[in-house]
């Protein structure tokens, strides 16, 4: 660029048009409208020229009346707008529904004149009543459906018309519909459900969509009834929805619910036996869950019986024993099996007990109203409403706390038997259920005697025992000739010492030393004559207590020479058994009572008796013991 101007490469310049076109070129770039398809533009509307000279037209407008003042209130009226409705005789201004303002007033007024027509709500009839066998459902009643209405009719003439239809084996067709009924089938589709039904009734449960399932459910619960048909469909719905339930999960929230109004419509209890694999989680998604409950409890089943315990003591259990501290190691298993097993062998009797004040069937009762069917196709005429009154377990807190107080007593029971000291207080159990409890428990825990043994028997035996545990070997005839060979010397040895002695002992004088004498048997016996008893060497003492005869070995210290002549006033008083003496004897002394007494059984332990000679009266005193009076008196100087 030279002097603001572009030189193009041949140094020509260039124009003030072309430089225009330039720049107008490169702004059109960015045009982007450019690139948006032209549409034709739509023809301008050109209005009918209006006539030079107007026509005069006459019109009769009618007087327009004004409602009466009245008196206004305290505030202004307020001003509403309506919509009038066309009028041929109306002004050419309010011949298209135009606005009109009115006051309250005249609103008021019309609406007076024509009033709205009340809703009409139709009364709900009454059917019929019943009491159920059960122990927790005191009354059902049974209502018509409230409106009637003609949306199943072809459904149930479809159903009475196929409910005999056997099927053959076809291939399986598949089938959805959100509300399945037979007009939606097509000839495959409604030969492959009529073989399925036909399989299921025989108990075989094949692979099958879950449409058909609702359709199957849907015709047991609009098929009318007569006779044992009602607990047969009963036992369908459960079995269908037990087969199929974890396949498609979906059924145990409405199978749950669509078989209780079943069973309370035709006066049926619960096929529980059908029902036990899946009765934790149904009681858990069932809203009365005491209709599964109770038919638990009428069943005399033990396993029946023992699941439904465990299952009320989840859902109306006050106290929940696996958070003991107790409920740990190898107490599990005795927990878990006598606290449910009590429940169950004593709770069905506690429903039946009526004069019972505190018992269950004081308890107030509960009502529940409830749509049947929800959720399901269901006809007119087998749509019902149902009002149940019952003893609520989930919602009754006087429930809760008195099985919550009898697991609390069958704990404190296996705690004895554990011989465990600690117990848990118990508020709200009466003396009926406590001793019904009890006789049950007396079966099947051991007493607290037995759990004593028990213990003892399985307390680790101390190490040192095994000290004293002779060796274990075989029983040989040679060790046996060995062991008499050595009894025979030993016997030889004793006859030898014996005879040694034999003249020292003929020394001693009439009532002497009569343990010689003893020692003259003995040596008699083993040279061949017969074997003396042991009475020859032992004397019986007073009270069939056998003492041995010291005496001839302590006369040698008779006198002033005894050991126990210095204590010889102590010794006196303890055979006159004088308490008093004994102080005395003690305070002469310038020694207490006591220390007299160890030190006299000091020396006589220690010498030639080999034994204690005195003992504690139980008055503050001693006395010699029976068996040693004879020793002590004559080993002591009493003149």
């Amino acid at each position: 660029m030279l002097g603001g101007k572009t030189v193009p490469k041949d140094n020509q310049p260039i124009s003030a048009e072309d430089m225009q076109k330039r720049e107008d070129a490169q702004d059109a770039f960015w045009d982007v409208s450019r690139l948006v398809p032209i549409s034709p533009k739509p023809s301008k509307y050109i209005p009918p020229s209006p006539r030079t000279a107007p026509e005069a037209v006459e019109i009769d407008v009618p007087p327009v009346t004004q409602s009466p003042k009245e008196a206004e209130p305290k505030g202004r009226a307020a001003i509403r707008t309506v919509l009038l409705p066309p009028t041929g005789s109306a002004p050419l201004s309010f011949s298209h529904e135009e606005k009109q303002v009115l006051p309250d007033a005249d609103i008021s007024q019309a609406q007076e004149e024509h009033p709205p027509k009340p809703r009409e709500i139709p009364e709900t009839r009454f059917l019929y009543s019943y009491e159920p066998e059960s122990p927790l459902f005191h009354k059902v009643d049974v209502y018509a459906w409230h409106s009637n209405f003609h949306y199943f009719d072809q459904f149930i003439k479809d159903a009475e018309r196929y409910a005999e239809q056997e099927g053959t084996e076809v291939r399986p067709e598949p089938f959805f519909s959100y509300f399945p009924q037979y007009a939606q089938l097509n000839r495959r589709q409604r030969a492959w459900y009529f073989f399925w039904r036909s399989q299921v009734r025989r108990e075989i449960y094949p692979t099958v969509d879950y449409s058909y399932i609702l359709l199957y459910l849907f015709e047991l619960l609009n098929l009318p009834v007569e006779g044992e048909e009602a607990a047969y469909r009963r036992d369908q719905i459960a079995k269908v929805w037990m087969s199929y339930r974890k396949v498609y999960p979906q059924l145990d929230h409405y199978a749950c619910e669509w078989l209780c109004d079943y069973c309370l419509i035709h006066k049926l209890q619960a096929p529980i036996i059908e029902l036990l694999p899946a009765l934790q989680q149904i009681i858990e998604l069932a809203r009365l869950k005491e209709f599964y409950l109770a038919a638990m409890i009428s069943v005399v089943d033990g396993k029946v019986n023992v699941a439904s315990a465990k299952i009320l003591l989840s859902h109306s259990c006050q106290y929940d024993y696996r958070k003991s501290k107790f409920y740990t190691g190898e107490h599990k298993a005795l927990f878990d099996t006598v606290i449910p097993g009590a429940v169950a062998a004593v709770f069905p009797m506690l429903l039946e007990r009526r004069d019972d004040p505190r018992g269950i069937r004081a308890m107030q009762p509960s009502t529940v109203s409830r749509d049947a069917y929800v959720g399901a196709l269901c006809a007119y005429q087998n749509k019902r409403r149902i009002e149940i009154t019952y003893t609520s377990f989930s919602r009754s807190n006087d429930l809760r706390y008195m099985i919550g107080d009898m697991v609390r007593h069958i704990e404190n029971r296996i705690r004895a038997s554990l011989l465990i000291r600690s117990r848990l207080t118990e508020n709200f159990l009466t003396p009926a259920m406590r001793k019904a409890l009890d006789t049950w428990l007396d079966q099947h825990l051991p007493s607290h005697e037995q759990a004593v043994k028990k213990a003892e028997l399985n307390q680790p035996r101390p190490a040192y025992e095994a000290l004293y545990d002779l060796p274990r070997k075989a029983v040989s005839l040679e060790d046996a000739a060995a062991i008499e060979a050595d009894s025979w010397e030993t016997t030889r040895i004793l006859v030898e010492a014996f005879e040694v002695a034999d003249g020292a002992a003929n020394d001693v004088p009439p009532g002497g030393n009569e343990a010689a004498r003893g020692a003259n048997d003995v040596r008699r016996a083993s040279s061949g004559n017969d074997v003396a008893p042991a009475a020859q060497t032992e004397e019986n003492g007073e009270n069939g207590k056998s003492a041995v005869n010291i005496k001839p070995t302590l006369t040698a210290e008779r006198g002033e020479d005894s050991l126990l002549a210095p204590y010889a006033s102590f010794i006196k008083a303890a055979l006159d058994c004088d308490s008093a003496a004994i102080r005395a004897a003690a305070k002469a002394l310038g020694k207490m009572p006591d220390a007299l007494a160890d030190e006299i059984n000091a020396l006589t332990a220690d010498g030639e008796i080999g034994d204690i000679i005195l003992e504690d009266d139980g008055m503050g005193g001693y006395t010699v013991i029976e068996d040693y009076r004879d020793a002590v008196l004559e080993m002591i100087d009493w003149e």
